[in-house]
């Protein structure tokens, strides 16, 4: 049997015991999809180049389609996992009153390696914006930065942030942990 085709059954294996283990009612790496937040929650998916500009809106673009169905909490959510995932430095913005409209917004601080800032919006269509990258001052503007997921869930409430509750947000997580793991039993058939 070739080697590749070894990983590939030493994969599938590894999910197949999990989903026997734990029953498969948790999705793919637990957490009840009825609202507890997925555990390990972030993953170590293929490093970004986190320092150029660029791969910010790339990453962006590559899931946004991924996000339609989702509300502009979650969305923020889900973008801010996948980002964390890849190895940006990521971090919510959350202003009560954004904008003077009166409504409550949450985007996406990038930070890179000078300490400069992108600003990330996945829901700018939803607030009148015109980029996803918005260069709008009222960006640099909110009342709260939340570090993590966590923090976030604390400020703001767990449901307003639950991405993974949506089917096609939780397929594009579940694919990602079938890569990871095919990659770990890879590297565990190279050692």
């Amino acid at each position: 049997m070739a080697r590749w085709q070894i990983v590939v059954v030493a994969a599938l294996a590894l999910v197949g015991a999990y989903i026997l283990l734990d029953g498969g009612r948790d999705g793919i790496l637990g957490g009840d999809m009825a609202g507890s937040i997925p555990d390990p929650y972030y993953l170590e998916l293929k490093a970004a180049d986190v320092h150029n500009p660029d791969d910010v809106i790339r990453y962006s673009s590559s899931i946004k389609g991924y996000s339609a169905d989702l509300s502009v909490f979650e969305r923020a959510a889900f973008y801010e996992w996948y980002f964390k995932s890849h190895g940006f430095d990521v971090s919510f913005a959350y202003a009560e009153d954004f904008a003077g409209t009166g409504n409550d917004h949450l985007w996406l601080l990038v930070k890179n390696q000078k300490g400069e800032v992108i600003e990330v919006d996945p829901s700018f269509s939803a607030v009148g914006g015109r980029s996803m990258v918005p260069l709008d001052p009222v960006y640099t503007r909110y009342d709260r930065e939340y570090m993590d997921i966590f923090e976030a869930m604390d400020g703001l409430g767990r449901d307003r942030l639950a991405w993974w509750k949506d089917e096609t947000a939780s397929n594009v997580r579940d694919e990602n942990v079938l890569v990871t793991e095919k990659e770990r039993a890879q590297r565990m058939a190279e050692a």
